[in-house]
């Protein structure tokens, strides 16, 4: 079995077509996924967790955005895409990102909302994926817990 390396791509807030161009090509073979943070300046990134972080506190302080593409059925239908929002803020965050004006986009199933884990929501597999990132952009740039360049770094993990 080979291993495959992620693919590094940095774009700014609302430059998205060479990322969602290669998330179709993820979509197309259906395998793969993309995890992408917020660039941050050296002098705001956060302290690193201490050892016992894994009793509580703000772990992840800059949030990761996962996107990954819904598999394909035998009959060649496309299942959801499933898209994750790790960060510290809290329980509830999709809560109270509704509350600031953020809902999650029509047709979206939370599957997770855990303040350590994250959010997980299925996406329908017809939903444009320039939606799905735009709104998870700006959900990640709400629960930063420290300033951002505007700036996004994205790995494109293939899959084997």
């Amino acid at each position: 079995m080979s291993r495959t390396f992620p693919e590094p791509l940095e774009f700014p807030t609302g430059e998205y077509d060479e990322l969602l161009d290669r998330m179709a090509a993820l979509s197309l073979a259906g395998k793969g996924w993309v995890n992408i943070r917020p660039v941050i300046e050296r002098e705001n990134e956060p302290e690193p967790p201490g050892p016992l972080s894994i009793f509580g506190g703000a772990a992840h302080q800059v949030p990761t955005i996962t996107w990954m593409p819904g598999k394909r059925g035998a009959d060649g239908t496309a299942r959801p895409t499933t898209v994750g929002l790790q960060q510290s803020t809290g329980p509830r965050v999709v809560r109270r990102l509704r509350d600031l004006g953020l809902p999650l986009p029509d047709g979206w199933k939370v599957t997770q909302d855990h303040p350590r884990r994250g959010v997980v929501a299925k996406v329908p597999a017809d939903d444009p994926d320039r939606v799905a990132l735009d709104w998870l952009i700006r959900a990640a740039t709400v629960v930063c817990a420290v300033p951002t360049t505007g700036r996004w770094s994205a790995s494109v993990h293939r899959g084997a």
